[in-house]
């Protein structure tokens, strides 16, 4: 029984090395096509590219107020869990989140403490929820992040936004 607890802590060794980070790391500016390819994209890697969209007007116009003026009356789908896990495998099980429709103030509010609940609120809905649900808020950001886009060889499926409270957790964790 020793031989297999160490092989498999081999193997597992053997992976985090071959293409799992301790930390996410940072690059101060875009890979070049071969580079995205060989060193993130293959591998399966995350990374963040440092001041990416500075030049986007989101980075500053997104603000809760403008965000409630452009978005606000409109109904929006808002998943909710009980504990932020959602899209994820928590204690041995995968979850889903329970999906919601509100205004988008009424989520704003939650998100902002100025209303409690329970449970724990958050905007991820897939399938490009930012050019169906929020098409008000696309002249503030590129249509496609032109170097993703090179390197792919097309422009992406789907363009998604997320919100959501502190307690949410990302399965990318």
């Amino acid at each position: 029984m020793q031989l297999v607890r160490e092989s498999l802590w081999r193997v597992a060794q053997e992976a985090r090395e071959l293409y799992l980070n301790d930390s996410v790391p940072y690059l101060d500016q875009p890979p070049t096509p071969l580079e995205l390819q060989r060193s993130w994209l293959c591998p399966n890697k995350p990374f963040i590219v440092r001041n990416a969209i500075n030049h986007w007007p989101a980075v500053s116009k997104w603000t809760a107020s403008y965000l409630r003026e452009m978005v606000g009356k409109q109904m929006v789908s808002v998943a909710v869990t009980p504990n932020g896990y959602a899209d994820a495998v928590h204690e041995s099980r995968f979850v889903m989140p329970e999906e919601r429709r509100m205004p988008f103030a009424d989520f704003l509010d939650i998100v902002e403490g100025k209303r409690t609940t329970s449970g724990v609120f958050y905007v991820q809905k897939q399938c490009s929820n930012l050019t169906e649900e929020f098409p008000q808020l696309l002249p503030d950001i590129d249509p496609h992040i032109l170097w993703m886009s090179e390197a792919l060889g097309k422009v992406p499926d789907a363009v998604n936004f997320w919100l959501g409270e502190s307690a949410v957790v990302t399965s990318c964790k």
